[in-house]
């Protein structure tokens, strides 16, 4: 929700969002996380949270964002789907918790946790990533990722695809943001009514 900032969207003072349970955006909006709306948040703020946020828990090195992984994603799966494929992780402007995380807390835990957010983001921006193929191009993102900007490791790695032929080359977050904003320019023709 936009507002006036020292007056809130009711025009009283005491109208305030609790900030242990809102998020305020680069822009000013606010998202109430136990109700989210995502009415009129812009693309801006999603696409400078994910340039900033780092992929890997920040291991991959050179420094590697969650829009750059966006964008990699969406430049695999067929054309009617790049649109979601581009937004999928977009619930990740909150923080990119690695896998082994979200597995250590309860995948399914989160998930429930996390789905109001996405649902609004999902409504807000129009689109619908529960399709097997982007799980299947984020799957080679990651692939490709591990083979590009990890080192090696003495773990099982056999759940992934193998990686896109294609090498990763980051780009840093200033750049990612505006690779980011561009593509979704690209694509955004693609969005569904929400």
């Amino acid at each position: 929700m936009r507002c006036d900032p020292l007056h809130g969207p009711g025009g009283r003072p005491d109208d305030k969002p609790d900030g242990r349970t809102a998020i305020l955006l680069p822009s000013g909006f606010v998202l109430d996380l136990l109700a989210p709306d995502a009415t009129g948040l812009p693309i801006t703020d999603i696409a400078l949270c994910l340039a900033s946020q780092p992929r890997w828990g920040g291991a991959a090195r050179p420094w590697y964002s969650v829009a750059e992984h966006c964008v990699m994603v969406s430049k695999l799966v067929p054309q009617r789907l790049a649109y979601a494929a581009l937004l999928h992780d977009c619930e990740e402007f909150l923080g990119d918790w690695p896998s082994p995380v979200k597995v250590m807390l309860g995948r399914a835990y989160v998930k429930e946790r996390m789905l109001p957010v996405k649902q609004a983001l999902r409504r807000r921006f129009g689109f619908d990533d529960d399709d097997p193929a982007i799980k299947h191009a984020d799957l080679v993102g990651m692939a490709t990722e591990l083979r590009d900007l990890l080192p090696p490791a003495w773990i099982e790695w056999g759940h992934l695809p193998p990686p896109h032929a294609e090498r990763i080359v980051p780009v840093g977050p200033e750049r990612a943001y505006t690779l980011f904003l561009e593509r979704y320019e690209q694509l955004r023709h693609l969005a569904t009514a929400p």
